[in-house]
């Protein structure tokens, strides 16, 4: 039934209700246009972005002045870019970086903070470096297991074994400091 209203006819909403087989079909059809379009744009997308690339491939080696002869059109669709040969350095994570981002942390630099409040001010920064080196020397000895595959691993080691470590960041600031006057002397 519908509504009327002089000139004006407003239907029900019982006359707006499609069949439950209607709304199957709609909703597939909705689903289908959904996943087809962008596969289908992309697809084409992909194949004019490839014949471009092509394209100008092929002009720019037939515009280069200083070749004798432009390379046949089969011979650059059918170039690959060479692979790239592993660096020499070692892959993973480096000891290094761990090192950097650890001292770099807040807790890091309030316990140096604490350790080197009683160095004199002009050996501050250096007592807060040495401090730095002998917690994060503490943390590897601690977490050996952890650090075994990463690169610099056996350097940093060497490193701490001569660390003295009856010996307080701020007294090895004091002995560092005698003993450059003493060399001086």
């Amino acid at each position: 039934q519908a509504i009327q209203s002089s000139n004006l006819t407003i239907p029900t909403p019982t006359q707006h209700r499609r069949r439950p087989s209607q709304q199957a079909m709609a909703r597939l059809a909705l689903i289908l246009a959904l996943v087809v379009a962008p596969i289908a744009s992309g697809a084409s997308a992909y194949g004019e972005a490839s014949l471009r690339s092509r394209r100008s491939a092929v002009e720019s080696k037939k515009l280069w002045p200083f070749s004798g002869s432009a390379p046949s059109l089969s011979a650059l669709f059918k170039a690959k870019e060479a692979p790239v040969a592993a660096p020499a350095t070692p892959q993973g994570p480096s000891i290094l970086d761990v090192k950097d981002s650890v001292m770099l942390t807040q807790t890091f630099g309030k316990k140096t903070a604490a350790l080197c409040e009683p160095s004199p001010d002009d050996q501050r920064a250096r007592c807060r470096q040495l401090a730095g080196d002998r917690l994060f020397c503490t943390l590897l000895m601690r977490h050996e297991r952890k650090y075994q595959g990463y690169s610099g691993v056996a350097e940093e080691k060497e490193k701490c074994s001569q660390v003295d470590i009856m010996e307080t960041a701020v007294e090895a600031v004091k002995d560092e400091r005698e003993q450059e006057e003493a060399d001086k002397a």
